[in-house]
């Protein structure tokens, strides 16, 4: 017997009403127009003064010439396949330093193969080999049972949205100019987004004194500001935090009782001879905080140097 429900069709009005209310700006009109200008490019020679267009909305360094890290490909096809590292040919086709770390990471993972199911945070000898990379990077301690692997960052900023957002009384203070992802997934998990501003005339500077207002005005409408986001360094802003400017947010943070939410992806993409990329989790240990002091999670992501 065929269901009442085989022929209803998915419609707006059937939709998640949250998800209608999103917006993408990097996939918005900017994006829509410029495929429209490509199509005629590629139906059209001539058609325009110029002859390529170049994606910028998407963090794709690749997109824009940047040359992919052999190393990495190399390492992914050997560990996907680890057969052909059985092969004459492949000491030919491959660097004997990619064969060799895809040989340690298989070491790693149950059953020598790839494509199954792993631990759910992601695979323990991963997790030790980033954990000691943080302590590199730190000069501090890194647990890996603190660490998860994701499929890129936005997975990682979806989960901590469903964690700190149970009503739309939850708000979570996102940075204007910022990465539409943060307010996106605010929207889509039925929170309020609490803007604050970055300060244009002084290069987009995070002032402490912005941030207490927002949060001030928040509250007073009744709204649980549960967490700040900070883009370090900025998108698409490119700011570099000061240091001192740190010390200041972890405080607030600390003082407010408030999760501090570090994006931290473009942390080697930092240009700027001047200035030096640190991160928060330094930061935080370097004032004497730790977890019982202050809840920061930081965010990283494998694409912006790959």
């Amino acid at each position: 017997m065929a269901s009442d429900y085989s022929s209803t069709p998915i419609t707006l009005n059937a939709v998640n009403p949250k998800v209608l209310k999103c917006a993408y700006a990097i996939r918005g009109e900017i994006v829509t127009h410029a495929q429209i200008l490509q199509q005629d490019l590629e139906e059209n020679p001539g058609s325009h003064p110029f002859n390529e267009i170049l994606y910028c909305n998407i963090g794709n360094p690749h997109s824009l010439g940047q040359k992919p890290i052999t190393f990495f490909r190399e390492v992914l096809a050997l560990c996907d396949h680890p057969l052909v590292l059985d092969r004459s040919e492949t000491k030919v086709l491959f660097s004997a330093d990619s064969m060799g770390r895809a040989i340690q990471i298989l070491d790693q993972i149950p059953a020598r193969a790839t494509g199954a199911y792993s631990h759910s945070q992601g695979i323990k000898g991963l997790r030790d080999k980033i954990a000691s990379g943080i302590e590199a990077r730190d000069g501090f301690p890194s647990d890996p049972n603190d660490i998860f692997l994701t499929d890129g960052a936005s997975p990682a900023v979806h989960m901590m949205m469903q964690l700190l957002i149970g009503s739309e009384n939850d708000g979570i203070l996102c940075p204007i100019p910022q990465y539409p992802l943060y307010s996106a997934s605010v929207t889509l998990h039925g929170g309020t987004h609490v803007s604050y501003y970055l300060d244009e005339e002084t290069g987009w500077a995070l002032e402490i004194s912005e941030l207490e207002n927002q949060l001030k005005t928040a509250r007073s409408r009744g709204v649980n500001v549960r967490a700040l986001v900070v883009i370090n360094p900025g998108n698409p802003t490119g700011r570099v935090l000061a240091e001192a400017n740190q010390w200041e947010i972890v405080e607030f943070c600390r003082k407010e009782g408030l999760v501090l939410l570090a994006d931290e992806v473009y942390q080697e993409n930092v240009y700027a001879p001047e200035k030096k990329f640190h991160s928060f989790k330094k930061i935080s240990r370097s004032m004497g905080f730790g977890e019982k002091d202050i809840s920061l999670v930081s965010f990283h992501s494998a694409s912006k140097g790959g």
